[in-house]
């Protein structure tokens, strides 16, 4: 894919709203789509910005939690964790036809998406519903771990966009737990210095950086990557 892309986690109804300062900076727009937080009015409005700036848009689905913001794993079985993600992205991707906006990816959120790669289930139902709605779109997943994608880039058509997140510690590739202490970097030229160094890395396969919009301190190191 040439450069690795920068995507942020946008939509959320934070106040004060970054959007507005963060979509010309980034390359994918990750849109809340009413799981964890939004609803049509804050889609609606983050959609048109991505299309205004030419930001690919994407849909950010969770499990039904808004009190948790996501981040908590809920035990569903296949069918109806199939109708939770198939609910959300059907939903937004009529929103995104109704402003001729095209949904080009799909990325989890929070505890789904550390649950997709970790259970193939997960990760198999995401991929029903992808090859329901619009083959087309590609799902981002956590970089540095091929033995287990492997299976799943041989045998779908649905294209993987391996992500790493410029301010999330790591040991080795596995990302600290939120509940760890300095696990969210909070410091600009930190991010920005991890960004520049993911983007040279050449052992692991690569696509796409995140940068969180609800991080004040993600958003300056995006200023600063962006002016350098």
């Amino acid at each position: 894919m040439g450069k690795n892309l920068i995507n942020c986690d946008l939509g959320e109804c934070l106040q004060p709203n970054p959007d507005a300062q963060i979509m010309p900076l980034i390359d994918m727009a990750n849109i809340a789509c009413g799981g964890h937080v939004g609803d049509d009015q804050s889609m609606i409005k983050t959609i048109a910005l991505a299309k205004q700036n030419n930001v690919r848009i994407g849909a950010h689905p969770s499990y039904a939690d808004k009190a948790n913001f996501g981040r908590i794993s809920h035990s569903l079985d296949e069918d109806a964790l199939y109708a939770l993600i198939k609910a959300q992205i059907g939903h937004f991707q009529t929103l995104c036809q109704a402003q001729n906006a095209k949904l080009e990816y799909i990325k989890p959120h929070g505890a789904l998406y550390h649950d997709m790669m970790k259970d193939p289930k997960v990760i198999e139902v995401l991929i029903r519903v992808i090859e329901q709605i619009d083959p087309q779109l590609d799902l981002v997943v956590q970089a540095g771990f091929s033995d287990y994608l492997q299976n799943f880039e041989k045998n779908t058509n649905v294209r993987l966009l391996h992500e790493v997140f410029a301010d999330r510690a790591y040991v080795g590739m596995q990302m600290l737990p939120r509940s760890e202490n300095n696990a969210v970097f909070d410091n600009a030229q930190r991010i920005a210095q991890q960004f520049h160094d993911f983007s040279s890395e050449n052992s692991f396969k690569i696509d796409t950086i995140c940068f969180h919009g609800d991080n004040p301190a993600s958003i300056q190191a995006l200023k600063i990557v962006k002016n350098a």
